[in-house]
């Protein structure tokens, strides 16, 4: 694990519930996360809420489509998104303050 003093350089198997993801200019909280076995890595994925919504919408970070869930046909959620990957991929995590 590397540290600054903003930020923590985590692989995928060191993210926890809460932990505040940057990716895409986003800031993504992370909620829950489902793993599964593939080619005898395991691979995580966390859903995350996107706490910067405005400024994702206003800068256009990533298209907003992108950022819905959908439940019986209908869009469940408009700030969704989920971060994958195993042990070898790294993620920048905001410091708690």
């Amino acid at each position: 694990m590397i540290t600054t003093p903003n930020v923590t350089v985590k692989d995928s198997s060191q993210l926890a519930e809460g932990d505040i993801v940057l990716t895409h200019g986003m800031r993504v909280r992370l909620d829950s996360c489902t793993t599964r076995k593939n080619s005898g890595c395991t691979v995580y994925a966390w859903s995350g809420t996107v706490l910067n919504l405005d400024e994702v919408r206003e800068e256009g970070h990533v298209p907003m489509p992108w950022l819905r869930t959908w439940k019986g046909g209908l869009v469940d959620r408009e700030d969704a998104w989920t971060i994958q990957g195993n042990r070898f991929a790294n993620w920048l995590v905001e410091n708690p303050s």
